[in-house]
């Protein structure tokens, strides 16, 4: 069989389906992507603090047979088979995996915008990075949100020394089990990290973020960690999306507009049974959009997506970590490993992140 495979967007669901895809001969891969780089969106938070670069060319990541585009994707048009680029370049496709990630959402705080700094993105943390190169000494960092993001972004810069941290949020690590909330907020504690929670930010100003109750904490610099967005290309271009605008996709990845449009990681929505935003489902779902495709090209029924989930890793800095167990929907355990042993294994499984869709089928993942 023979085929020009289209992968659109090179976060780890692309560069996971990228791979698996050009491991057959009879696939032409191009990867389109706005950068050169691939950015490791779980090690921002380690890029602003200096403890990491977070990012790699992508050449360095993909196969030589995987021709790369640096453009934007305008516009995907799913009756002709192309995608028009920035650059007004057309590029046909066979079958495109969609794959364009997400960006930070911070709309429902007034001011974030112009006042605070994100880390969705490499140009995101770059500012973050540069706003905390800028602060005086002792200076007050806010990171907003509470969640896995926000609790490794505290933890990192407070272990530094560099800055006083307060980390303010709804409810601390709430996909966390009870232990696993009790340890994040010892940890932190340790670090020198206020916590305030049960109360959300309702807008940043340049020195000062205002909570619901009214309160206003100063703040030399905010952070926001609270929420993401997935990509709008899917709405733009006509394709049937969520309320949020991410691709709906069938069991099997398929887009329900298209059949000729597979999907996977952030901008897609798996029916009424969502995926979490993460690493830890854009890669496997990367590798399964491209063996639907590898399927239906050699005539066989692509096979539905078993969710496989094992757990959630959260640094609390460079020398301990929170490994929280979970069954396989995802719903956590009463069962969690922290400390040294923790810390090594969180950096295992960031560095095992790149080597998706190198290997064949494996019973552990979530395809076979």
């Amino acid at each position: 069989m023979k085929a020009d495979v289209v992968v659109l967007g090179g976060g780890y669901a692309g560069i996971s389906a990228a791979k698996r895809l050009a491991r057959h001969p009879g696939v032409r891969v191009t990867l389109l992507n706005p950068g050169t780089d691939f950015v490791e969106r779980i090690r921002l938070h380690q890029y602003i603090a200096g403890t990491h670069r977070a990012h790699r060319p992508l050449r360095s990541v993909l196969p030589d047979t995987v021709r790369i585009v640096t453009a934007t994707a305008q516009v995907i048009d799913a009756r002709h088979h192309h995608v028009r680029t920035d650059s007004g370049d057309e590029i046909g496709y066979d079958h495109l995996v969609y794959a364009p990630g997400s960006h930070t959402d911070d709309t429902g705080i007034a001011g974030a915008a112009e006042h605070a700094v994100s880390l969705g993105t490499r140009a995101e943390a770059d500012r973050a990075r540069l706003r905390l190169a800028d602060l005086p000494a002792c200076a007050t960092v806010t990171v907003i949100g509470g969640g896995l993001t926000g609790i490794e972004t505290a933890a990192e810069l407070a272990e530094t020394g560099a800055v006083r941290v307060r980390l303010v949020t709804g409810e601390l690590g709430h996909s966390l089990s009870a232990q696993g909330r009790v340890r994040a907020r010892t940890a932190l504690a340790a670090l020198g990290v206020t916590v305030v929670d049960q109360v959300a930010v309702t807008a940043i100003a340049q020195d000062k973020i205002t909570l619901a109750d009214g309160t206003v904490l100063d703040a030399d610099l905010a952070i926001t960690t609270t929420a993401f967005a997935p990509s709008d290309l899917a709405r733009s271009s006509g394709l049937e999306v969520d309320a949020a605008g991410a691709m709906l996709v069938d069991d099997t990845l398929v887009s329900t507009t298209s059949p000729n449009i597979v999907g996977a990681g952030d901008a897609v929505a798996l029916g009424t049974n969502p995926l979490r935003m993460s690493c830890q489902a854009a890669v496997p779902c990367g590798v399964h959009a491209a063996e639907t495709v590898l399927r239906v090209l050699a005539g066989r029924e692509p096979k539905p997506l078993r969710r496989k989930y094992i757990g959630q890793s959260v640094s609390l800095g460079r020398r301990d970590a929170l490994i929280q167990f979970s069954d396989l929907t995802d719903r956590p355990l009463p069962a969690v490993l922290t400390g040294r042993t923790a810390a090594l294994l969180k950096e295992q499984v960031c560095r095992a992140t790149l080597r998706g869709g190198q290997l064949g089928p494996l019973r552990t993942s979530w395809t076979w």
